[in-house]
């Protein structure tokens, strides 16, 4: 227990670290090395063999979020990579990887490679893009959304997740799903009353100390922050799927008493990756 603690303390100073160097080369060097470390970790778990997909897999997962975070720059050099363009290629070279080793290869652990190196590397980009919001946006967004997307996605996403544990720990009664036995309706519902509250209180603070343009409404918040949570909680029984799927009780042991990346981590990526679509969606649809 002690040492769940510690680990728990540590990683979330190494979070505040990042977050308060975000607007240096440290975030998105961060962001590339955690989405190796959570692509090696699934593709482990799916028992991949093919040696040749693992390390181009890897090396392209590396590579998203330090592209998504210097995209701008590389289009004002002259090199505006077309990124449907590249995806399809990458996706055409790992099937041919896949019919130079068929013996030891299936088409479900390209997929699973596919995934994992794609949607997960780009959801960790997509905490880049938060933090870099007011450049797509510079009429509705002012350097402080950045830091308070950022926040607001770790809101709904970690402390539903607490609040959920605690109010199922003594409210619990009804079971929520068979997928994770230990999941209450009564504590998803306290995580969704938690992400709200403590949502609105961190948008209060950053409304009156900090914005300088106001195009976000508590109504906004507390819609959003709700609909986060329920997000944040699909991502982590996705990832119980996946791994009760395979037998596996973790993703990896990089943080002792807390699995591995993708243990610690798949409620944000479904959070941030969700709310950057939705800021895009209702930013240029509607």
């Amino acid at each position: 227990m002690l040492k769940r603690i510690v680990v728990g303390v540590i990683a979330a100073a190494l979070a505040i670290t990042v977050i308060a160097f975000r607007d240096t080369p440290a975030m998105p060097i961060v962001l590339a090395v955690l989405s190796c470390i959570a692509t090696y970790e699934i593709e482990k778990c799916v028992q991949l063999k093919n040696k040749a997909i693992e390390v181009v897999s890897l090396v392209f997962s590396a590579l998203v979020p330090l592209y998504y975070t210097y995209a701008g720059a590389l289009a004002e050099a002259g090199l505006n990579l077309p990124t449907t363009a590249v995806v399809a290629l990458y996706a055409i070279l790992l099937f041919i990887l896949m019919l130079a080793n068929y013996e030891h290869t299936k088409f479900e652990d390209v997929a699973a490679v596919l995934v994992a190196s794609i949607f997960v590397p780009w959801a960790f980009s997509s905490l880049a893009l938060l933090s870099a919001i007011d450049t797509r946006f510079p009429e509705e967004f002012d350097g402080y959304h950045g830091l308070f997307f950022i926040l607001f996605a770790l809101f709904c996403a970690l402390i539903t997740d607490t609040f959920a544990y605690f109010t199922g720990k003594f409210l619990g009664k009804h079971k929520l799903t068979k997928i994770s036995p230990k999941k209450t309706v009564e504590g998803a519902i306290g995580g969704v009353i938690g992400g709200i509250l403590s949502s609105v209180i961190l948008f209060a603070v950053f409304d009156t100390y900090f914005f300088t343009v106001h195009t976000i409404g508590y109504l906004e918040i507390v819609i959003l922050s709700a609909v986060l949570s329920v997000v944040g909680m699909c991502g982590d029984l996705t990832a119980s799927v996946v791994k009760r799927n395979f037998g596996v009780k973790d993703f990896g042991k990089l943080f002792p008493g807390h699995g591995g990346v993708m243990d610690r981590c798949d409620s944000v990526l479904f959070v941030s990756s969700a709310l950057y679509a939705l800021i895009l969606l209702t930013r240029t649809v509607f």
